[in-house]
């Protein structure tokens, strides 16, 4: 089995459609379609661009050997794998939207992160202002 159809293989193994896997990992549809249907081999940089947004394994995808998807690879997984993977579930899957995002969405998430946090931390100091007057009040 050549790399396409390893392509195409773990795409469909996501249940996931050509243009789907294209929004998700942000590589151009056609990119992709030339991929899977063995016409051109991708560039090590999009290969590697695919396998990390999409969690597919490099070395399988380059070799067919191992596990085809990283989420069940048990050998070395690298640093930021064993992080994700350590996130609960609604983490994961705020980050994964997050990723989909082109950089204009990305930069709104991060402004409204911000702006609660802010809120929060305001939030926080007015109850430490109130404790503080009411300790005022009850001293003589």
């Amino acid at each position: 089995m050549g790399i396409g159809r390893r392509i195409r293989a773990a795409i469909e193994a996501q249940g996931l459609t050509l243009k789907q896997a294209a929004e998700k990992s942000g590589i151009p549809y056609s990119s992709l379609q030339n991929w899977a249907g063995g016409h051109r081999d991708p560039r090590p940089d999009a290969l590697i661009g695919l396998g990390s947004q999409l969690g597919i394994s490099i070395d399988w995808l380059l070799s067919g050997e191992g596990e085809m998807l990283r989420r069940n690879a048990t050998a070395h997984p690298d640093q930021d794998e064993r992080a994700e993977y350590g996130m609960p579930p609604p983490e994961r899957v705020l980050l994964e939207l997050y990723r989909s995002l082109d950089e204009d969405g990305q930069r709104a998430v991060e402004t409204v992160a911000l702006e609660k946090k802010r809120l929060r931390d305001i939030e926080m100091q007015l109850k430490e202002l109130a404790a503080a007057v009411a300790a005022l009040n009850r001293s003589p």
